[in-house]
């Protein structure tokens, strides 16, 4: 079968992979009845031998893969008391204020992750015993921000708990606990011997613990992070390496293949077991099984892992390591042939060899970049453009540290001379990073729209399979219909961005605080407040601005702030904004011109002149106009008011952004005084959407002022809070008026469009 031209196991694969990704949107009785109505009837078609049967196959494979995720859905037990439950540690992971523990609860045959202090010392295979209430994880609130949910999701975990008692129980000797006593060993010994054992020991292991921030940093900026996986390229060279010791033992070679085999599984459980070391695994062992006969196909043998994979655990189709690993590896075997055809066109002298041996190296990394765009986007948001380059300069340092460090983990003091070797090897990779790094080749991109992923993948394999195939066509049908294409191409990106592309006004989720993003045809981004927390919070290290402002900003893409605007300087508006001046390049800020005595507010100040931003104080009047006839008028304040309830809030910016005839009133946390100030002055004009003043307080509702408006659509940007907000009163009001209210607290993110003069809300912002 591996070896049938036809590849009739190839479609497996990705069709249960399709299958198990339906099945969120999908229910299981729904899957279960297609399978039941669709395998008589494929049968029978199979029994007359009918070609159709080969696509309701496909879809009998699709409807397998929903009931095959449908099984291994978790649940979350309903339950009001705390419950006391004792657990067998599999994985301990720090973060900011605690430590995520993930366990497996016995008696609800699930796992669970747990939320310990960071001063409880554990190791995998320890026992808990822990009590406390269980509760759903917390889901994305804003585009960009770490998804939580579906995180554990991937880790087979559906429930969470923050115990309010906890309880390390004796250690009972276990295969697990031998294994994190040998994993601590290993890193003992390089620790012992190495200055800087962080780099030999994440290429040895997959732990990234002991990196700097700065060199993940790097190393992502470069996109070599695949290095750090344990994956092909350690799981070869280990096998080559080992293949070289057994040389000369005296054993068969069906002895030798089975040691070789044992070893490398041995090297998987000890570097945690990751998805990207199985599916190397699992080669290893199938070309090792394979050697000596016809060669196998690699499709086929790519296909059948991956299948295997997801039917052990349906599961791995959520993790990022999953992803990258059999989208870079099918490529890469989808394109060799190409590869190795244009490679054999160099002069097979000395030179030419050289040469061509460097061109595919070059041509293998970037065939993997390729397959893995798509992908990097969505995660990443940006694309190194020195990765294929990179990767070929650090694959012999990494060599070398990942084969020095395995001899000095294992032998210790006995390998003790190599420790200064690989210091030697480590440093020259962090210079050679480090230099690379200030290139700055990156480039930043919002994630693929899935219809531009699809056709991204469809192009990408369809030309590898061309390839594969050994012909290109190139006659006169053939070149007409490229002209055919590239004239529609061509009509298509020569539409004017202003109907091309809509304004987009997104107000994020920063929690009790307000974040405003404008995003216009032709690419301008206004930034409107960015949030913030409460000085407790930031005392303990929370910043909103860095969790999560900047990640959406760099999910969309976005490298380059036209226009910040500061509608107000108190804390839930303005601390945000600190880390976006930092991390990104700014066109100009704009302010009411009011002060604040915050050490946020002086920050804020120091940044503007550190970075030499532009910088303007507007008032009731003044007008900023954008491209293609955007413009955001300012309609309060006219004069400081001063002896209100707050006159911070009452002097915050309101501005009326007017695009195609549509508006949009944005009125930052202005309450009674100022809302009568801005209606007794005039100016007010019925607008699309309005921001509710100040979070949907009872001291912002005026009625007067939305009968001036006449808004169609009302966003409440709020969080959880101490205040009351959004009163019930305003709710109220806005309800009996006929306004569709949304709440941040409850949507999430929530995002407008104004296109071609139409304004709506055509989809969510996750």
């Amino acid at each position: 079968m591996f070896q049938n031209r036809t590849r009739p196991f190839l479609p497996v694969f990705p069709l249960l992979a399709l299958g198990i990704y339906l099945s969120q949107f999908a229910a299981a009785a729904s899957a279960a009845w297609a399978g039941a109505v669709l395998t008589p009837l494929w049968l029978w078609l199979e029994f007359k031998g009918r070609g159709s049967a080969r696509y309701l196959f496909w879809l009998l494979l699709i409807a397998a893969g929903c009931l095959l995720a449908a099984t291994d859905a978790g649940y979350l037990p309903e339950c009001d008391q705390p419950l006391a439950l004792t657990g067998r540690v599999l994985d301990c992971r720090p973060l900011s204020y605690n430590q995520r523990v993930i366990v497996f609860v016995p008696e609800l045959k699930a796992r669970l992750a747990l939320h310990l202090p960071l001063d409880l010392e554990l190791i995998l295979g320890d026992r808990l015993w822990f009590r406390g209430h269980l509760e759903k994880p917390s889901r994305t609130r804003n585009p960009g921000e770490f998804d939580y949910q579906a995180y554990l999701r991937s880790q087979g975990v559906y429930a969470v708990m923050e115990p309010f008692a906890c309880e390390l129980l004796p250690r009972k000797a276990s295969a697990a606990l031998a294994l994190a006593s040998l994993q601590a060993r290993f890193k003992a010994n390089l620790e012992r011997h190495m200055q800087n054992p962080g780099l030999a020991a994440a290429l040895v292991l997959g732990d990234r613990s002991a990196l700097s921030p700065e060199q993940l940093e790097v190393w992502e900026q470069l996109g070599i992070t695949h290095l750090l996986a344990v994956s092909g390229t350690h799981i070869g060279l280990f096998a080559a390496a080992l293949w070289l010791a057994l040389r000369w033992v005296p054993f068969s070679k069906n002895s030798k293949t089975v040691a070789v085999c044992a070893v490398l599984l041995f090297y998987v459980l000890l570097s945690g077991a990751k998805p990207s070391a199985w599916r190397a695994w699992l080669a290893a062992v199938i070309a090792a099984g394979g050697a000596g006969r016809r060669q196998l196909d690699g499709l086929h043998v790519w296909s059948l892992i991956g299948t295997a994979m997801l039917v052990a655990n349906p599961l791995y189709l959520w993790q990022i390591g999953f992803q990258l690993s059999f989208a870079a590896s099918g490529g890469i075997i989808l394109w060799r042939p190409l590869i190795k055809k244009l490679a054999a066109l160099f002069p097979q002298r000395t030179v030419g060899r050289w040469l061509g041996r460097i061109f595919s190296a070059i041509a293998v990394s970037i065939v993997a970049q390729l397959s893995l765009v798509p992908l990097i986007l969505h995660y990443f948001s940006h694309i190194a453009l020195l990765a294929p380059a990179a990767t070929l300069l650090m694959v012999p340092l990494a060599a070398a540290l990942m084969v020095g460090g395995m001899f000095l983990g294992v032998f210790g003091s006995l390998a003790a001379y190599l420790g200064s070797v690989l210091d030697v090897v480590a440093g020259l990779a962090d210079w050679l990073c480090r230099l690379l790094a200030r290139a700055d080749c990156n480039v930043a991109a919002p994630p693929m729209p899935a219809n531009w992923a699809l056709a991204w993948y469809l192009a990408f394999a369809g030309i590898g399979w061309i390839g594969r195939r050994q012909y290109i066509r190139i006659g006169a049908p053939t070149v007409r219909r490229w002209v055919n294409w590239g004239l529609v191409a061509m009509l298509a990106v020569s539409v004017p961005h202003q109907f091309a592309r809509p304004l987009e006004i997104t107000f994020l989720d920063v929690g009790q605080g307000d974040c405003i993003l404008i995003r216009t045809p032709f690419r301008q981004h206004i930034l409107v407040d960015g949030g913030g927390d409460s000085v407790y919070w930031q005392e303990r290290g929370r910043n909103v601005g860095m969790t999560t402002v900047v990640p959406y900003l760099r999910h969309r893409g976005v490298r380059h702030i036209d226009l910040v605007i500061s509608s107000h300087p108190h804390e839930d508006h303005l601390h945000g904004l600190l880390a976006v001046l930092e991390h990104f390049s700014v066109g100009m800020i704009i302010d009411s011109g009011q002060t604040h005595t915050s050490p946020t507010y002086r920050k804020y100040l120091e940044l503007i002149m550190e970075k030499r931003i532009p910088y303007q104080r507007l008032r009731a009047g003044d007008q900023v106009l954008l491209r293609g006839g955007v413009s955001l008028s300012i309609l309060h304040p006219h004069q400081f008011l001063s002896g209100t309830g707050s006159d911070l809030n009452n002097n915050s910016l309101v501005i009326r952004l007017a695009y195609q005839g549509r508006s949009v009133l944005l009125t930052g946390d202005i309450d009674r005084e100022g809302l009568e100030d801005l209606l007794k002055r005039g100016g007010l004009t019925p607008v699309d959407l309005v921001k509710v003043p100040h979070h949907g307080s009872r001291a912002a509702l005026v009625p007067e002022f939305y009968q001036v408006v006449q808004p169609r659509h009302a966003v409440i940007s709020v969080g959880r809070n101490s205040f009351g907000h959004p009163h019930p009163d305003v709710l109220g009001f806005l309800e009996l008026s006929g306004i569709t209210a949304l709440r941040t607290d409850q949507e999430g993110a929530v995002s407008f469009y104004i296109w071609n003069g139409l304004f709506g809300r055509y989809s969510q912002a996750r």
